[in-house]
């Protein structure tokens, strides 16, 4: 079995002058690593290993994830062969598999980079135990704690992990999760982490807009288009106006095209268009909204009333000339 290969990098990160303390100069019980790997390499290894899931070095805490010992004594004390602890058993299986994808599979990809991509611990885990993304980790909050759960985790997350590698906090990530529940009528769940999206992220217009594209679907679900049409008209007056884009009701409108409720989507379309009639986006969103619901010949005339205006508009006339191909 080749041995494992270590970069000056990653020799040079661990600072390996201070290396992990092992009681066994023979070592036992290995099974992924080659038998006659070195302490100095093993160390390595390791160390590497800590790095991926996030886990401390100093005097060897880490190590205690999958080690048996005890910190009130001695590391050279401490049983490091033993196979007690079950995440031992898991570390094995992923080095293994981790072996197995540099050498076996990445080696085969043409043409390599230089200097060669290795896959490691990090690369799956980027600083945290548990691998999973953000959206996972936050459902299974919702699942175990409710919404006030998710929040707390998300917080607690975005407290320890923001700026790293961990987790995705960008604005969309957030905003799915919300969107999901939504999806599943949790709508008063949906806005709250929406507005948890705009206080971590103050200056995201796109936060703002989710947030209010889940307010409108949460009233279309209690009280129907025209009432959620109606709350648009009264943020127009107030302090929502400043969020307000062609984007706001064009994402409300496809996602109840989604869901197959083609006459409210096509009012909202109408709204957005009433609103924004010089915008591109409102006029091709109802145009392709007009053509699937029938009404192919106003479609059309959209479009060409759209290109009699912009004669350079080069996505409206792509877009023409795809629509009269299908008629």
């Amino acid at each position: 079995m080749p041995r494992f290969i270590f970069t000056l990098a990653v020799l040079g990160f661990f600072s390996l002058a201070t290396p992990l303390s092992f009681a066994q100069k023979t070592l036992t019980n290995l099974h992924v690593l080659p038998k006659d790997i070195s302490e100095d390499e093993l160390s390595a290894s390791m160390l590497e290993n800590l790095r991926g899931l996030g886990l401390r070095r100093r005097q060897n805490e880490g190590c205690l994830h999958c080690h048996v010992g005890d910190m009130e004594q001695p590391s050279d004390s401490w049983d490091w062969a033993s196979d007690a602890k079950p995440a031992k058993g898991k570390a094995r299986t992923m080095m293994a598999m981790v072996r197995d994808i540099n050498a076996q599979h990445l080696e085969k990809l043409e043409p390599r980079l230089d200097p060669p991509m290795r896959v490691t611990c990090y690369t799956c885990h980027a600083g945290r135990i548990d691998p999973r993304p953000l959206p996972d980790v936050l459902a299974a909050a919702y699942g175990d704690g409710g919404i006030e759960s998710a929040m707390a985790r998300y917080r607690e997350l975005h407290e320890r992990y923001f700026g790293g590698d961990a987790y995705d906090f960008r604005v969309g990530v957030l905003a799915g999760v919300a969107f999901e529940m939504a999806g599943r009528g949790a709508f008063d769940d949906a806005v709250a982490l929406a507005e948890l999206n705009t206080e971590v992220h103050p200056t995201e217009p796109a936060a703002r807009r989710i947030w209010l594209q889940l307010r409108l679907g949460r009233t279309h679900a209690e009280s129907g288009n025209t009432a959620a049409l109606s709350e648009f008209d009264g943020w127009l007056r107030g302090p929502e106006s400043e969020a307000i884009d062609p984007a706001l009701l064009d994402g409300v409108g496809w996602g109840l095209f989604r869901r197959d409720r083609q006459d409210d989507a096509l009012a909202v379309f109408r709204r957005n268009h009433q609103q924004f009639p010089e915008e591109y986006i409102p006029n091709e969103s109802l145009a392709d909204a007009l053509w699937n619901h029938g009404e192919r010949d106003q479609a059309i005339e959209m479009f060409e009333a759209w290109l009699a205006r912009h004669p350079d508009h080069a996505m409206a006339r792509r877009r023409l000339a795809t629509l009269k191909r299908q008629l």
